[in-house]
């Protein structure tokens, strides 16, 4: 089992939902600046703040794991 990319996979998310950072950020209960350090690895994703954005952006925790 691997966990892929994190913040590879939410900002592609981001982008294929047609959504900003910012709105996706507000959507989340995030700050805009707190979603942008997580994107750019700066910041670790917590599991409350990744829990809600998968819910924003309509994905599932098993989506970000990949079985070998």
């Amino acid at each position: 089992m691997v966990i892929k990319n994190i913040p590879a996979l939410i900002r592609d998310r981001i982008e294929e939902k047609g959504m900003t950072v910012k709105a996706t950020a507000a959507k989340a209960g995030l700050s805009p600046q707190a979603l942008s350090a997580m994107l750019s690895s700066r910041q670790k994703i917590s599991a409350t703040a990744f829990i809600s954005l998968c819910g924003v952006l309509e994905l599932t925790p098993e989506q970000f794991i990949e079985t070998e």
